[in-house]
């Protein structure tokens, strides 16, 4: 959000009578406040809307409620000519095939942007995308839907119809445990090369996964990780850590697990409140957010006062995490861990400086934590 509002602030200096529109799940969530950045803000889906605001707005500021698309196939795809054909720039491009999550979990904003109800493009107009890329020299996909197998049917159907075709890619997805259950679809993935699938286990505390509302157990994760295993897909899990129900052993004990499971690769992050997510009104009311400044809400640091830890070891935990897994056993991941915990420690110097001496009170003062 900051640095859409930055680049907003930046048109308008530089051309004053540009109009500014700003969309997005932030501005859906935050409009008034993303209205002081620009002339029109678009709340949840701008494509049904997108073309009245840009003819009739003139002279008018204004929150412009969006239309959800019910079909999806209406929708153009996305234009890539400006993206060099194959580029390694560009190692995966992003396709998208559904919108909407039958799920909610309470840190996730997607049901309150997309809605619950699943809505999906068919089979057809997704391969008919899959080729275009194809022809345009692009073999690496990445399907950015929140759930990918939501609709396990649908994706046996697309996933057998690329077969078919002959259409050689690897792809990858985010996807829920209730995966691995499925055999048949498991069969699929493998034999259209995909490579490695983004699993969102969230925690290994039994209480953390229901506040959360997951849906899930402890046995579902581990039998995840050993079946997706079996059909040489690599797993990257998903931790979100700094629950009411976690303390400094529930971390220390995600990584001992994460190590013994032979996870491929993880990802910690530090619990934060979206806008519009159930567990920003929950934090909110209970005056527990400390800071509002959106460049601090990315899952690497920490914006509200956990229950059973303090701010400050919650922070430095899971920066330990990422150390303890990124062992030297796995070396380029090492490198990379280390790496990326260096930049962070560097640019965020302030911000370590200050949470150190004063703990995360000084969050609730007026700085620019970020050099």
């Amino acid at each position: 959000a900051q640095r859409a509002y930055r680049i907003a602030d930046a048109l308008k200096k530089a051309r004053p009578n540009v109009r500014v529109i700003i969309g997005g799940p932030h501005a859906t969530f935050m409009a008034e406040e993303a209205l002081q950045h620009a002339d029109i803000v678009i709340k949840g889906e701008a494509e049904r809307v997108i073309s009245d605001v840009v003819n009739n707005s003139r002279g008018v500021s204004r929150v412009v409620e969006g239309i959800p698309v019910q079909d999806l196939d209406t929708l153009p795809f996305p234009d890539l000519r400006l993206l060099r054909n194959g580029s390694a720039k560009f190692k995966y491009i992003s396709i998208l095939t559904s919108r909407g999550c039958p799920y909610d979990c309470v840190f996730c904003s997607v049901t309150r942007m997309f809605g619950k109800k699943y809505r999906f493009r068919s089979s057809k107009n997704v391969l008919e995308e899959l080729e275009l890329r194809i022809s345009q020299g692009f073999r690496k996909f990445f399907f950015s839907d929140d759930n990918f197998t939501a609709d396990r049917e649908r994706i046996k159907v697309l996933l057998e119809e690329c077969l078919r075709r002959k259409l050689n890619f690897r792809w990858t997805a985010e996807v829920r445990v209730e995966v691995a259950r499925d055999t048949e679809l498991l069969k699929l993935m493998s034999r259209t090369n995909c490579r490695l699938l983004m699993v969102g286990f969230e925690s290994i505390n039994p209480e953390t996964l229901k506040l959360y509302k997951k849906h899930q157990a402890m046995d579902d994760i581990r039998y995840c990780i050993s079946r997706l295993a079996k059909e040489d897909i690599k797993v990257h899990g998903f931790f979100v850590l700094g629950s009411d129900a976690d303390d400094i052993d529930t971390i220390e004990r995600t990584v001992r697990f994460c190590q013994s499971t032979k996870l491929d690769t993880v990802q910690f992050s530090i619990l934060f409140p979206i806008p519009g997510t159930k567990l920003f009104e929950q934090l909110s009311s209970q005056g527990r957010i400390f800071t509002r400044d959106w460049s601090l809400y990315d899952g690497t640091h920490v914006v509200f006062e956990p229950k059973k830890l303090s701010a400050s070891e919650l922070q430095n935990k899971v920066l330990s995490a990422w150390k303890k897994f990124y062992t030297i056993g796995r070396f380029k991941l090492f490198l990379m861990s280390r790496y990326l915990i260096r930049s962070w420690k560097k640019t965020n110097k302030k911000f370590l400086g200050q949470f150190a001496q004063k703990g995360s009170k000084f969050l609730s003062q007026k700085t620019d934590f970020l050099t």
